[in-house]
């Protein structure tokens, strides 16, 4: 069976390091990783991974909710928004393309739970 694909969007390194050992703990591919919104639109067109996991504050100009709205847009690629506010930003998802490809987890968060939200939206 091939491995679901996954890329993730994360300005921080700590945090992306973790949340890469995560997915790979749990049977997922790591396909690529993006510190800004811009290079994950860029990527995700070149490399169309499965899922992207998206946190919503990044540095540059764009944010994970405008990076997200222009993946779903062009690629209709399902989305987990990562936040650390302890609140679904229910607004982050308002102009996806498909809002059902839209999953939120909230930081800190344990592996059982990302794969949950992963689980649901690829298997």
């Amino acid at each position: 069976m091939t491995k679901k694909r996954i890329m993730i969007v994360e300005d921080e390194p700590m945090t992306l390091m973790n949340e890469e050992r995560m997915v790979r703990n749990l049977g997922y591919q790591v396909v690529d990783t993006a510190l800004s919104g811009e290079v994950a639109v860029q990527r995700a067109g070149v490399i169309k991974p499965d899922l992207v996991l998206m946190d919503i504050k990044l540095m540059g100009d764009m944010d994970g909710r405008e990076a997200a709205l222009e993946i779903q847009k062009l690629h209709k690629i399902p989305v987990v928004f990562i936040t650390a506010y302890g609140v679904k930003e229910t607004s982050a998802s308002e102009n996806l393309t498909a809002p059902e490809g839209v999953g939120y987890i909230v930081k800190p968060f344990t592996e059982e739970e990302l794969g949950s939200e992963i689980k649901r939206l690829i298997g």
